[in-house]
This record gives C-alpha cells, sequence and structure tokens, in this order.
C-alpha cells in the first residue's frame, strides 16, 4: 500500500499534472505563487498549501470543464455575476489529492484585465517543479503580484513597510523594471509602494476610480464586503446566497476553516464564525 503524499510532495507534482492536463485541452496557464516564485527569487521559501494558476479570463469556463472531467470539484461559493470584480478565482479539491487549486482568471490589483494575461504570457519565464518544466511568470510581475497578494489582504496605511519587506525577501532587482512592468499590468497605482521600496518614484498621474476602490477594500472581511455588494448591485441573488450559507456544504466549510487558521469542529461553527464576521466587520 502506497504512503499518501506530504503536502511538500503535492503541490509541485499537482502544479506540473494541473498544467499539463489544461495544456492538453488549449488551454494557456502560469504558475503564481508558491514554489515557482520560490525558484524565481522572489519570495523566501515556505510551504505552500494549495496550488494557485492563472489563466486568461476568456477560459475561464473550458478550464473548470476540464478540471471537472478530470474528477475536480469546484468548492468555491456561488456569486451573481454582479460581484465579478471582487471575484478573481476559483477553487477545486480532488477526493484522492490532498492540495486544492486556485484557478485565477483575474488578479487582485491588476487592472490589464484581459491584456494583462496576455502581457504576462509574452513575458512568461519557466521553472523546474518536480524536475519538470512549468510555465510562470517574469521576475517583475512576479514580483508584483507577490506585492499585490500582500496588500489587498492588509490596510493601506501598512503597505510601505510590506513593500519593503518583499523587496528585501526578493533577489536584487531594479525599479525600472518593475515600473515597465507595472505599466503593462495596470498595475502602476497599486504596485507604487514596492516600486518606492525598490528605490523608484511615485506613479505621475492621477490614480484610477478601479485603483480608489480596490485600495479602499483593502484589508476587509472579504464575506462582509460580499455580501454589502450582493445587496447594492443584485438585491434578486440574496435567498441564493443566504440558502447556500445557510446549508453550507461540509467540504466547503472544512476549506473555509483551512483557510482561516482555524481548528474545524463542525459545520455549525463555521456558520457562527462567518456570520460573527459579517455582524462585526472583521479584518481579515
Amino acid at each position: 500500500m502506497s504512503e499518501p503524499l506530504t503536502l511538500a510532495e503535492a503541490v509541485p507534482l499537482g502544479t506540473v499534472h494541473l498544467q499539463r492536463l489544461l495544456t492538453c485541452a488549449g488551454i494557456r496557464s502560469l504558475v503564481i505563487k508558491g514554489p515557482a516564485f520560490v525558484e524565481l527569487g522572489v519570495r523566501k521559501p515556505r510551504q505552500s498549501n494549495d496550488i494557485d494558476l492563472l489563466i486568461s479570463p476568456g477560459d475561464r469556463e473550458a478550464a473548470a470543464e476540464s478540471l471537472t472531467e478530470a474528477g475536480w470539484t469546484s468548492i468555491s461559493h456561488w456569486f451573481p455575476a454582479a460581484v465579478d470584480d471582487l471575484i478573481y478565482s476559483t477553487t477545486f479539491s480532488h477526493p484522492q489529492f490532498p492540495a486544492s487549486v486556485d484557478v485565477h482568471h483575474y488578479y487582485s490589483g491588476v487592472f490589464g484585465k484581459s491584456q494583462a494575461f496576455e502581457v504576462m504570457w509574452a513575458r512568461r519565464a519557466s521553472v523546474q517543479l518536480a524536475n519538470c518544466e512549468v510555465e510562470t511568470l517574469s521576475v517583475p510581475h512576479a514580483l508584483i503580484l507577490e506585492a499585490l497578494n500582500k496588500f489587498k489582504a492588509s490596510h493601506r496605511e501598512t503597505w510601505p513597510s510590506i513593500a519593503r519587506t518583499v523587496a528585501d525577501s526578493s533577489s536584487p532587482l531594479g525599479s525600472r523594471d518593475v515600473v515597465q512592468a507595472a505599466d503593462e499590468l495596470g498595475a502602476r497605482h497599486s504596485a507604487a509602494a514596492l516600486i518606492s521600496a525598490l528605490g523608484g518614484s511615485e506613479p505621475s498621474g492621477p490614480p484610477t476610480r478601479e485603483f480608489d476602490r480596490w485600495a479602499k477594500r483593502s484589508g476587509q472581511f472579504r464575506s462582509r464586503m460580499y455580501f454589502w455588494r450582493i445587496v447594492l448591485r443584485a438585491p434578486h441573488a440574496i435567498p441564493r446566497v443566504l440558502w447556500e450559507q445557510i446549508t453550507l456544504r461540509e467540504d466547503l466549510a472544512r476549506f473555509w476553516a483551512q483557510a482561516h487558521n482555524v481548528p474545524y469542529r463542525s459545520r455549525s461553527q463555521v456558520l457562527w464564525l462567518r456570520l460573527r464576521g459579517l455582524l462585526i466587520g472583521r479584518r481579515r
């Protein structure tokens, strides 16, 4: 009887497998975060708990179909299209695989939309994971996404100190390359703190309305944010959203607890924690 894979084994092996699976379906993907960014030198080595892939927004349905056919199941919540600007990935799990995968069709803080993926694809690099080659981002693009991933979960006033930590944890890189990469992605303002930490200048033009909204939402408790956007934009969807929360599936409850570093006890425990966060506006 074979031993089950550990997460340290599953993440790189699963990354290779899933990228090849999507490639065979004609879907381009780029490995982001995790061990790929370690190999690129934009983050210090640490254990990753899941797999992250970035695809073109237009391939979202095809990617979901390919993963479903291969035995993966979506464990993401349903939300109406009116909050698509807040929902940037879908999470899938497999009953025989210990790591889940987040398939990103958009990256929070990148405002180039579909063009951003094309730029990242054109500038892509490759690294070795599990003794196999995978497609990932160029170093400047990866460094920007590494910083944005931390900015979106933190208050804006903490971004400069976070940016210094990101810059200090990465291989030396000139601000000029990062400025060019940020301009390509439509992320010049969202990456401004990182560029400053690398010795670059502040952006010359005014921030966009998209950036202002993104910066205002940074660090907010996500479920509360989703709820109020649904109330304002798609009130007709409230009954379905509430019913899904009340009848929360066991796998979704366990995944939520794991993602928030909460020891899982029961579905009711997770429902209570989510409700408390919604009512008091807890920050992540």
